[in-house]
């Protein structure tokens, strides 16, 4: 996987992080490929179901990408996932991401009503619609937040943070690094989600991730 497109993963699955066990059901579109991604969290770990053919693991200890199709595992520790995105983010150490502005814009985004920000910095520009009533938004956006630093080191900094939104983003249209990411929040439910689902499957051959680079 291209660092850049690595990277974006990392900065998407950050965004999606709650302390309680949720199920989020989202529509995407990156650089016109659609997709649904069903997102299931449980504490600081996520799983995320790509389709049918790619799931990755995330939380504090690192990544997994799994590969349905090829029956075949990736890991990628901690401190290989801080190295490769601070070699993205070098030079930008101190620097902080100009803050989303509000447009004063309102929208109806499936159920819920929102209001439209705008933002645009170093690392790209974007929109993001926000349901200000949102149930325990504030407790998503601390625990997005706080895997977004533990992944994402200084490039962290170079984006908006969920606590930037009074509200939960429930639609965004992203430009970032280049590449051209939209996101519709379909369903958001707070239900038990099992342990088994944060071990890959059984009978897949773990392959060897590309080193961080130098």
């Amino acid at each position: 996987m291209k660092t850049s497109a690595f990277s974006i993963v990392v900065l998407f699955l950050a965004a999606t992080l709650a302390q309680a066990d949720w199920v989020l059901v989202q529509k995407t579109s990156t650089e016109g490929k659609e997709a649904e991604v069903t997102t299931k969290i449980k504490g600081d770990q996520a799983r995320v179901n790509m389709g049918e053919k790619m799931s990755v693991i995330v939380g504090a200890e690192g990544m997994t990408m799994i590969m349905h199709e090829q029956k075949m595992v990736m890991k990628r520790d901690l401190a290989t996932i801080k190295a490769a995105v601070e070699k993205m983010g070098k030079g930008s150490a101190g620097q902080q991401a100009a803050k989303p502005v509000a447009t004063g814009q309102k929208e109806k985004v499936g159920e819920w009503d929102t209001e439209i920000f705008t933002w645009e910095g170093q690392m790209g520009k974007g929109r993001f619609w926000v349901a200000k009533d949102f149930p325990k938004y504030a407790e998503i956006s601390a625990f997005s937040d706080k895997l977004g630093k533990i992944v994402g080191g200084a490039m962290s900094a170079l984006s908006p943070q969920a606590a930037d939104f009074e509200g939960m983003v429930v639609k965004s249209e992203v430009t970032m690094m280049g590449k051209s990411v939209s996101s519709n929040l379909v369903s958001a439910k707070e239900e038990t989600v099992a342990a088994e689902e944060f071990v890959p499957p059984t009978g897949y051959t773990e392959m060897k991730m590309p080193g961080a680079p130098r």
